[in-house]
C-alpha cells in the first residue's frame, strides 16, 4: 500500500484556478501555464466560489485588492468549502502584518510577489500540486487502512472455514462493491488454480465458471504469474492474447476489467482472488489495487488459521476416540467377569429348556426362569451404560446439546464400575442428592467425564480405600453452577506432576496402564461445556478432582438414593 511516485504524477488531473479582476493578468496566466496544468480563471471573488462548488480544485490563487473582497478574505472562504485546497495570495501590495496573520491561522498556503517570474510560478505550483497529492494520497491510504482494519477483525473472528469463505467473499461483493469475482486454490501439486467458492453464488454465470478448468497444461502463463505473486489485471481489450481458459473466464463475465490477486501464504502462494467489474459500474483504480492487497493479506492469515484449527479439531476427535476406545477397552476387560455370571444361568436354562418342557417343574419354570429373566435384565442394563462408550463419532462442541441429570448420569457410572471396584476390594459410593441437578450438554461426553476421573480414582485407590463421586450446587454459586466431586484415597500426585496433568499423553501409570490422554479429553469436554476443572491432591493422602459446570433450572424431584 505505498503512496505513488510524484515524478508519476498527471499534472493536468488536479485543476488550479486563478481568481484576478484584471484581465490581461488572468489571460496571461492562462497562456503562461494552460499546457502545462489545467487552468480555471474567474475575475471576482463571487464568480471564483461558484467554480469552487462546482469543480474540485487543488490549488486556488487569488490577487488581494479586489472590487469587495480583498484575497485574504476570498481565500478564508475558499478553506471553508475545502480545507484541503492548497490556497495562495498574489499581491503587489504586500502588507506585512496582513500576509503574516493569513498565514499563521491557516488562511493561505504562501504568498506569491508581482511581478511573477513563469519558471518560479511553475515550480510553486507543481510543490503546491504536490503537496496536495500527498495530502489526499495520505487521507485515502488512512481510509484504506480504516476499512482493512476493520475487516481483518471480522475475518479472523471466524474460525470455521467454510463459513470464512462465504464470509470473505461477502465482503467482497457487499463492503467493498465489486460486481463479482471468486477465491481460488491451489492443488497440492500447483498445478490446478480450484474454484473454491464465486459471488454472487447462486447464478448461471457461477455455475458456468466452475466449469473452465485452470490446469498448467492449458494456462501455464496465468498460472505461472499467481505463483510469482503478480497481480494481474486482465482486460477485454487483449483478450484475444490470453490462453483458453482465461480467454474463456473474461468472456464468459463480459467484464471490462478482471483483477487476479495472489493469496500469499507462509509456505508460498496458496491459491487467488479475483474481482471484476461486470456490471461496468467502475473501473479499477490505484486504491482499488492498493485496498484488494491489504485484504488479501489479511484474508490468507485468516484462511491458514481457520485450516489450522480444522486441523486441529480433527486431531482433537481422533485423540477423544482413541481414548474412548481405551476406556471401553478398560470396561470390557473389568465386565467380562460381571457378564460371564448371568450368561451361565441363562445358557444353563436354555439348554435345559427342551428337556424340561414336558416336565412341571415350578423350581425350573418358575424360580429358575425368574433368574435367567433378570439376569438378562442385568445384562442389558451393563450393555445400555456402555453404548455411548464405543461411538467413534466426533464430538461437535457446537452440536445440538440436552439437558443431562447429572445425579442420574454419577448413578450409571457408579452401577457401571462397582463391579470393578469390588474386586479391588475398593468401596465406590455416589453420595445421596437432595435435588436433581442438569447441565445442557452432550449426555455421552459428560459421562466420558465421570467415567474417566472415577477410573482413575479406582486405579490410584489401594485395597480398603474408598472413591467417592458427589454431584452438589457450587458453594460459591449455588444457584447458578453445580460441582461434580470425585474424591479417593489412593497415591496421590506429586507436585510437579500435578501442574502437568492434563497434558496430552503424560501419565504417572506404567506404560502399559494409560495412554495419558484421559485428563486432557475431560478437560476438553469440560471447557466446551462451558466449565473449569480442577485438582487438589497429596502424596498417600489421595486427590479431589472439582468440576464446575453451568447449571439449568432446577425442578422438585424425589431425593436421589445412594449407589
Amino acid at each position: 500500500m505505498r503512496p505513488r511516485p510524484l515524478q508519476a504524477l498527471d499534472l493536468h488531473a488536479f485543476p488550479i484556478l486563478y481568481v484576478d479582476d484584471e484581465p490581461d493578468n488572468l489571460r496571461v496566466f492562462e497562456l503562461t501555464f494552460r499546457r502545462e496544468f489545467t487552468v480555471l480563471t474567474a475575475s471576482s471573488a463571487e464568480e471564483g466560489m461558484e467554480i469552487l462548488n462546482a469543480n474540485p480544485i487543488a490549488v486556488v490563487l487569488s490577487d488581494q485588492r479586489m472590487p469587495g473582497v480583498t484575497g485574504v478574505e476570498f481565500l478564508a472562504r475558499a478553506r471553508s468549502l475545502d480545507p484541503r485546497v492548497i490556497r495562495m495570495l498574489v499581491t503587489a501590495y504586500g502588507d506585512v502584518e496582513i500576509l503574516g496573520n493569513a498565514i499563521n491561522d491557516g488562511s493561505i498556503y504562501r504568498y506569491i510577489p508581482k511581478p511573477w517570474e513563469p519558471e518560479d510560478m511553475r515550480l510553486t505550483l507543481r510543490r503546491a500540486i504536490e503537496t496536495y497529492a500527498l495530502d489526499e494520497e495520505r487521507t485515502a491510504l488512512l481510509r484504506e487502512l480504516e476499512t482493512i482494519n476493520r475487516l481483518s477483525r471480522s475475518l479472523h473472528q471466524e474460525m470455521d472455514l467454510g463459513r470464512l469463505v462465504g464470509q470473505l467473499l461477502n465482503v467482497m461483493h457487499k463492503d467493498l462493491g465489486f460486481d463479482g469475482g471468486a477465491l481460488l486454490f491451489f492443488d497440492e501439486e500447483g498445478d490446478n488454480l480450484r474454484w473454491k467458492s464465486l459471488f454472487p453464488a447462486e447464478s448461471e454465470l457461477s455455475s458456468c465458471l466452475r466449469k473452465i478448468e485452470l490446469t498448467r497444461p492449458e494456462a501455464s502463463d496465468f498460472l505461472d504469474r499467481v505463483l510469482l505473486g503478480h497481480t494481474q489485471r486482465l482486460s477485454m481489450q487483449d483478450v484475444e492474447d490470453y490462453e483458453g481458459p482465461v480467454h474463456r473466464w473474461l468472456t464468459e463475465v463480459s467484464a471490462e476489467e478482471l483483477l487476479v490477486i495472489p493469496l500469499m501464504g507462509k509456505k508460498g502462494v496458496v491459491g487467488a482472488l479475483a474481482v471484476d467489474n461486470r456490471s461496468g459500474s467502475r473501473g479499477f483504480g490505484p486504491g482499488d489495487l492498493r485496498l484488494l492487497d491489504g485484504l488479501a493479506t489479511q484474508a490468507v492469515v485468516a484462511l491458514e488459521n481457520a485450516r489450522l484449527v480444522e486441523d486441529l479439531r480433527a486431531a482433537r476427535a481422533q485423540v477423544q476416540r482413541a481414548d474412548r476406545l481405551g476406556t471401553l477397552g478398560t470396561l470390557a476387560a473389568g465386565l467380562a467377569h460381571e457378564i460371564n455370571n448371568p450368561l451361565v444361568s441363562i445358557n444353563t436354562f436354555v439348554n435345559l429348556a427342551p428337556e424340561m418342557r414336558e416336565e412341571r417343574d415350578d423350581a425350573f419354570w418358575g424360580d429358575y426362569h425368574r433368574l435367567a429373566l433378570g439376569e438378562l435384565a442385568r445384562l442389558r442394563g451393563l450393555v445400555g451404560r456402555m453404548a455411548g462408550l464405543g461411538s467413534g463419532d466426533s464430538p461437535d462442541p457446537t452440536g445440538n446439546h440436552a439437558e443431562v441429570d447429572m445425579g442420574q448420569t454419577a448413578r450409571d457410572v457408579t452401577a457401571l464400575l462397582e463391579g470393578q471396584a469390588a474386586r479391588g476390594q475398593v468401596r465406590l459410593v455416589c453420595q445421596e442428592l437432595e435435588e436433581p441437578l442438569r447441565v445442557k450438554g452432550d449426555r455421552d461426553q459428560l459421562h466420558q467425564v465421570l467415567l474417566n476421573l472415577v477410573l482413575n480414582g479406582l486405579a490410584a485407590t489401594p485395597a480398603g480405600g474408598t472413591v467417592e463421586v458427589g454431584i452438589l450446587r457450587d458453594p460459591q454459586e449455588p444457584e447458578s453452577w453445580l460441582q461434580i466431586r470425585v474424591r479417593d484415597e489412593g497415591c496421590g500426585i506429586a507436585g510437579d506432576d500435578l501442574e502437568r496433568i492434563f497434558d496430552p499423553f503424560f501419565t504417572t501409570k506404567s506404560p502399559d496402564g494409560g495412554s495419558g490422554l484421559g485428563l486432557m479429553v475431560v478437560h476438553q469436554i469440560v471447557s466446551e461445556h462451558g466449565g473449569s476443572i480442577e485438582v487438589k491432591s497429596q502424596l498417600d493422602l489421595g486427590t479431589v478432582f472439582r468440576v464446575r459446570l453451568p447449571q439449568t433450572a432446577v425442578s422438585t424431584a424425589p431425593p436421589s438414593r445412594t449407589a
